[in-house]
């Protein structure tokens, strides 16, 4: 007795005795899953169903002289896809097999399915060899198909009719199935590395775009949205000409057909993003050209972090500088200063030592910048009231807002806010910028000095109605020796900065040429120190 004989009197002993089966009362097939489940079934299956088709209805035209159907199970023996000659397929669905129904044993008896799935092995059922004697005319070829893993995925059967039963059916299932657990594992393994290269290009902080040879855009990730600024869904398919920053190094690398490499380049986004560019052109196996491939770098904190320390180098050399002046010169300034005032002189020569006096005063003055700018800022903090602050330094400017005819208004949104600071320090910066809003408007004018807060933060305002300024010079604001003002030495305001940076604060500018400037101080809301 062979393994197959074995097999089959096993089962059709469990079907007499075990499940008390009538062989001559057809099999109750029944459709025991939902049509959600159902549908998700299928739906997980559709990648191998669309490959099984596609090898079996090959096979169905070389079997056209003969009345034979397909069925497809998932691994539990649930029929998921059935085909094949219509005449023979009604017979068929007429004893019960359709969509869904399950091949058990305990339910349909022994059959090839329920045999291939237990064994994972081909089996064929002729006639007799069904328990039940409604398949006696009908002939059953089934067998497993797994993936490279072992991991068994179901069962494809091939239904004919008793009189077309032959053992080549058997072998050319097996051989078809050969053919389709490799096309499935490839299939998978692509969808695999679809699927991780969606996540990469997803995941990875660099910018992504992919084109075909006409510029036509293939793939746009993540990331090249965020530094280009356009959305990935807009982009997919139009020409690359719509990024004109990108545009001419593309058409450079596809006419060409050479890679360009660590190309500086800047988008013109709200927020300008500088990046570093590639650009590689993409060739099948034959050496033909068939698109482009860029990555960009957003370089912007890069640079920023340059500029920074550009930045503290200059700082470095104006501490040197003023520790080198207040040696050589505050010495030597100090007994002219004082010298000065002991000599005796007439009304005619009073005039001009007033001169000499004040420009030696505005010399000394000079030296002490310096050596306030070599000098680290150290805030000597401790809880103060900020309003109040605010408001003697507003009264303290009045009188020099008078001589330019100019009002300073300030209407705080909260009275009395308590914060912990280096009062004097916060003076300073207040009466830089309130200076520079009055020198800026030499014909006049309104300035208005806000105070808010928030859960985490207060912002002092100073806006006033004064000429303005042009982005670039925003930008440059707190450079040292960069000013605005034809006399001015541009060290001021960068003493400002520091400081507001020594209570973990913030400055930011809005100005706008012919349309005044908002000067924005934004301090965290501490009442103690941490």
């Amino acid at each position: 007795m062979t393994r197959r004989e074995k097999f089959i009197l096993e089962s059709k002993h469990s079907c007499e005795h075990v499940y008390g089966m009538d062989p001559n009362s057809p099999p109750s097939l029944q459709v025991l899953l939902t049509e959600e489940e159902l549908a998700l079934r299928i739906q997980k299956y559709n990648c191998a169903l669309s490959i099984i088709r596609k090898f079996m209805k090959k096979l169905l035209s070389f079997l056209s002289g003969s009345p034979t159907i397909v069925v497809t199970t998932d691994n539990d023996g649930h029929v998921l896809d059935a085909y094949g000659d219509a005449s023979f397929k009604s017979m068929v669905d007429s004893l019960g097999v359709q969509i869904g129904v399950r091949f058990d044993e305990s339910i349909a008896g022994t059959n090839s399915i329920s045999l291939a799935l237990k064994h994972k092995e081909p089996f064929e059922l002729v006639g007799q060899d069904h328990y039940h004697h409604c398949f006696e005319e009908v002939a059953c070829y089934s067998a497993p198909f797994f993936i490279d893993n072992g991991e068994l995925i179901g069962t494809i059967s091939l239904m004919t009719t008793k009189e077309y039963a032959s053992k080549l059916h058997l072998g050319l299932l097996s051989s078809a199935i050969d053919t389709i657990e490799r096309e499935v594992q490839v299939n998978w393994q692509n969808d695999q590395l679809h699927l991780y290269n969606q996540m990469l290009m997803s995941a990875t902080p660099i910018g992504i775009i992919i084109t075909n040879q006409e510029g036509q855009i293939l793939e746009y990730n993540h990331s090249a949205e965020n530094i280009t600024a356009h959305n990935k869904h807009e982009m997919i398919g139009k020409n690359i000409t719509l990024l004109t920053e990108l545009e001419p190094f593309f058409e450079h690398v596809l006419r060409k057909q050479t890679s360009i490499e660590n190309i500086e380049l800047a988008f013109s986004t709200p927020e300008e993003k500088r990046c570093l560019l590639d650009i590689l052109p993409l060739y099948t196996n034959n050496e033909q050209l068939i698109g482009a491939f860029a990555q960009f770098r957003d370089m912007t904190s890069y640079y920023q972090l340059q500029d920074q320390v550009i930045h503290s180098e200059k700082l470095s050399a104006i501490g040197k500088l003023g520790a080198g002046f207040a040696h050589e010169i505050r010495n030597p300034l100090t007994s002219i200063i004082g010298f000065t005032g002991m000599l005796e002189v007439d009304d005619t020569q009073t005039k001009y030592i007033d001169i000499i006096k004040t420009e030696l005063e505005r010399m000394n003055n000079l030296v002490n910048q310096f050596v306030m700018m070599g000098k680290p800022t150290i805030s000597q903090r401790k809880t103060g009231n900020l309003t109040a602050l605010i408001a003697e330094t507003v009264q303290l400017m009045n009188s020099n807002a008078h001589l330019y005819n100019v009002e300073i208004h300030f209407r705080p949104l909260v009275r009395d806010l308590t914060i912990y600071m280096d009062a004097s320090q916060i003076k300073q910066v207040l009466i830089n910028f309130i200076k520079n809003a009055i020198e800026a408007m030499p014909e006049g004018g309104q300035i208005w000095i806000g105070l808010k807060e928030n859960r985490t933060n207060i912002t002092i305002s100073v806006e006033d109605e004064g000429e303005g300024m042009t982005k670039d010079e925003v930008n440059q604001l707190g450079t040292p020796f960069f000013s605005t003002k034809g006399s001015g030495l541009g060290i001021g305001l960068s003493i400002c900065y520091d400081i507001i940076k020594s209570h973990q604060g913030k400055v930011s500018i809005k100005s706008e040429k012919g349309n005044g400037t908002e000067i924005k101080l934004d301090l965290p809301y501490e009442r103690e120190e941490n």
